[in-house]
């Protein structure tokens, strides 16, 4: 079965950091532990909230990412660009450490690259993330 990797998937996950002033964004620094662990529980509540063909898409996309090694290429799609986090140290194991957080195991590392359909598709009515 093809799996559907759609980045969009991911921009809900990062509500919190959307919603901070220009303020809040100056001091929180997301190379520290307190920063990665506020940025993977508020990941991991808002992806709570997401009904599980959304969860699937979020799980997937991350695990292709991992499995397929282009967090470097895809880092612009798996980081809402308008939050300056660009200056994450080590961008593989903050995707990894993301896939861990939200999916409770380690990534397959038989993860079919070759059995996936990319698209950036978004319906009418949005991504529908509680479906």
């Amino acid at each position: 079965m093809t799996k559907l990797i759609n980045f969009n998937y991911l921009r809900p996950l990062y509500y919190f950091l959307l919603s901070m002033t220009d303020d809040e964004l100056d001091d929180f620094y997301l190379n520290t532990d307190e920063g990665m662990k506020r940025v993977y529980g508020e990941a991991k509540a808002e992806f709570l909230r997401f009904g599980p063909v959304s969860q699937t898409r979020v799980i997937d996309t991350l695990e292709y990412v991992l499995a397929s090694n282009t967090w470097l290429e895809n880092w612009k799609k798996i980081i809402p660009q308008e939050v300056p986090l660009d200056d994450v140290d080590d961008k593989r194991k903050y995707v990894h450490d993301l896939f861990v957080s939200l999916a409770g195991r380690e990534p397959n590392p038989d993860f079919d690259i070759d059995n996936v359909e990319i698209t950036d598709a978004v319906g009418p009515e949005g991504l529908g993330l509680n479906k």
